[in-house]
């Protein structure tokens, strides 16, 4: 049969325009996966991948993938968003561990991880991601970069930098990395620096005239600004057998939270553009594989990751409104066995433990903290017409708050798959699970204004009365791919039946001149279909070609037919890409129809046009590559379904970014 591996790089040649040029794409593991491989749907972008596509921010840099969007809320604070679930249900990871980060409370939170770092991302939706704990029920987004070396060094003395800017961000940005060793002993550093000024847009920020400020000035989104900073370095021994390694790492960013801006008191004076967050986290990981002379086990896997984290909210006036703390560890062990009846697979534990709070008069977001234990094992057999797999998680979790009543519960999730192989080189693919989420901390405990969503947030446990449960989920898939030849596709169709899903609800009431919305669980349904081909419009030949066109749709309510709100609109687009190495062309237009079928700000439909350039060569031992990438080319005043800011802040209008990429 065809390995599960090479189903998951499969996808690649599927979704990624930059490296189709190839009939038989490359494997490349999945590092996120227990066995390095997947029988689910898949996308991975490699480092040349993300050239092109990088932005300040990982939700923005995801979000034309298919079956992706963002939370986007400004160009420096956007999560990535999965066939429409995201915050606590999409899982973002840094090398297998947890970014540590608040991001997931509130969409003002930046992810603590720099683009410009990374070797590569693993985006993995269905079963496979409830390995990584009940928050996960959406997908994961695994990003891996080489901080802590897992091989011996190639060379004694390598390295690489890039330098970029953007014309409508006024971006600014260069990152340089060294990486070294002798004998068993290699080493890792890494540093980058990114400002971006308030972005230019297409029109005015406010999209209703009647809401505008009279000196709104048309073309730029206000305090939209960003500057960040940071560095790591990390070390490791490798043996025949395996590793053992650690880093320490930084991650500093201050940004303008855009948006409408408040009234000051009499007497009061503003003395930035407006309110601003500043952001700081040091980490430090371990992460440890062996090789085992067991007939029974192949590999044990360490993963640990530890790190403190604190951001200040301050208003325009200079004052601090609010100042969190997030102190989070996190620990997992995997052990890989052999084969046993047929079924090669892994098991393992993962251990978590949170202490967050917030404090200040704009914090809304009691002081808690989070302990959990999960217990994990997942499975594979291949047979002559395919494969299959299965997995399940066990997880304990505890939430103590210091206001209101304490929660505590067990997750269970399981989940099971096949491949079958057709004629035509098809692979027809199926996955089933349950999976059940605690509910995270804001969604138990929110009780206040929150600034950033202009929404007075009141969590589950902060309502006089109320009780919490998990959110239950089963989720259907069905997909169809091919992975060889010179027609690929793949596409897949998706149902979550989800019992208790965990909403807002606008109660109609005004608090604090902010309207009030209770969370609330409800019976849900989501339902969708993605899909991807790709072709060559001529014989390769000298000038190589390939066409793809791809498309996504996801519909979301609650089963007494209300609507919900944040859900992206279905859209459509093609990309072309063309040339002779050294260099390569590439056209993306993609068109986001609009969205009036959800219950928070409706927009307007709209297409992005994109073109890009990349040329290739040698200087002196050294490979740099030029790139040229215009976006927005027909500067479309372009908004959002899923942002809080849609009604307020654009995405960037006509843009030219230029750089280049460097190594010896």
């Amino acid at each position: 049969m065809k390995s599960c591996l090479f189903r998951a790089t499969s996808l690649l040649v599927a979704v990624m325009p930059w490296s189709l040029f190839a009939a038989t794409p490359e494997e490349i593991v999945v590092t996120a996966a227990p066995l390095g491989s997947v029988l689910q749907p898949t996308q991975i972008l490699t480092s040349d991948q993300l050239l092109l596509k990088n932005a300040p921010t990982i939700g923005e840099t995801l979000a034309n993938e298919p079956g992706l969007s963002s939370t986007y809320f400004g160009p420096a604070s956007s999560r990535p968003i999965i066939r429409g679930f995201g915050g606590p249900r999409i899982t973002v990871l840094s090398d297998r561990t947890s970014s540590l980060d608040v991001s997931s409370l509130s969409e003002d939170h930046a992810v603590t991880i720099e683009m410009l770092l990374v070797d590569q991302v693993e985006i993995i939706r269905g079963p496979i991601s409830l390995l990584y704990g009940s928050s996960a029920t959406g997908g994961i987004i695994n990003v891996v970069d080489g901080k802590i070396p897992k091989a011996v060094a190639e060379k004694t003395f390598s390295g690489g930098a890039e330098v970029r800017g953007d014309s409508a961000t006024d971006e600014r940005a260069v990152v340089g990395r060294l990486d070294g060793g002798f004998g068993n002993f290699a080493w890792h550093l890494d540093g980058y620096d990114r400002s971006t000024q308030n972005i230019d847009i297409a029109g005015f920020a406010t999209a209703d005239p009647a809401e505008r400020p009279a000196n709104e000035v048309s073309g730029v989104l206000p305090n939209s600004y960003s500057d960040s900073d940071g560095f790591s370095a990390g070390a490791s021994w490798v043996g025949e057998r395996g590793y053992l390694g650690a880093a320490f790492s930084t991650f500093n960013s201050t940004y303008g939270l855009p948006g409408p801006a408040e009234e000051l008191p009499p007497g009061e004076v503003a003395l930035f553009q407006g309110p601003f967050l500043d952001m700081e986290q040091t980490r430090v990981d371990v992460r440890g594989e062996y090789q085992v002379a067991n007939p029974a086990i192949e590999t044990v896997k360490l993963a640990i990751a530890n790190a403190d984290y604190k951001h200040t909210e301050t208003e325009a006036t200079g004052e601090v409104a609010t100042t969190w703390d997030n102190n989070q560890w996190q620990a997992r062990v995997e052990v890989v066995h052999s084969t046993l009846a047929g079924f090669r697979g892994a098991f393992g534990v993962q251990l978590d433990d949170r202490d967050v709070s917030a404090e200040g008069e704009e914090a809304f977001i009691t002081p808690t903290e989070t302990k959990a234990i999960g217990v994990f094992i997942a499975e594979e057999r291949a047979f002559d017409w395919g494969g299959i797999s299965a997995g399940a998680r066990i997880e304990s979790l505890d939430h103590d708050n210091e206001f209101f009543a304490n929660y505590s519960d067990n997750a269970v999730s399981l989940s099971a798959g096949a491949g079958i192989d057709t004629v035509g080189n098809n692979t027809i693919i199926a996955n089933v699970s349950y999976a059940q989420r605690n509910p995270d901390t804001e969604e138990l405990y929110a009780d206040g204004l929150h600034i950033a969503t202009r929404q007075f947030e009141v969590g589950l446990l902060a309502q006089p009365g109320n009780a919490a449960t998990t959110e239950d989920s089963l989720s259907l898939e069905l997909g169809l791919e091919r992975s060889e030849g010179t027609l690929l596709w793949n596409a897949s169709v998706f149902y979550y039946d989800i019992a208790d899903y965990i909403y807002q609800r606008d109660t109609g009431a005004i608090v604090d001149d902010a309207p009030e919305v209770f969370y609330t669980q409800a019976d849900a349904d989501f339902y969708g279909a993605e899909g991807a081909i790709n072709f060559p419009l001529w014989k390769a030949g000298t000038l190589a070609n390939n066409m793809r066109i791809f498309g996504d749709i996801v519909r979301a309510e609650l089963k007494d037919g209300s609507k919900l709100p944040r859900i992206p609109p279905w859209r459509v687009g093609g990309n072309f890409v063309f040339g002779p190495e050294p260099w390569q062309v590439g056209m993306d237009v993609i068109y986001h129809a609009k969205q009036d079928d959800i219950s928070s700000f409706q927009t307007a439909a709209y297409t992005m046009v994109n073109l890009s350039f990349l040329y290739d060569l040698e200087i002196a031992q050294s490979n740099v590559q030029l790139f040229v990438r215009g976006t927005n080319l027909a500067d479309e005043n372009a908004r959002r379904s899923t942002s809080f800011l849609a009604e307020y802040a654009p995405l960037p209008g006509r843009s030219l970014s230029a750089g280049f990429r460097a190594s010896f």
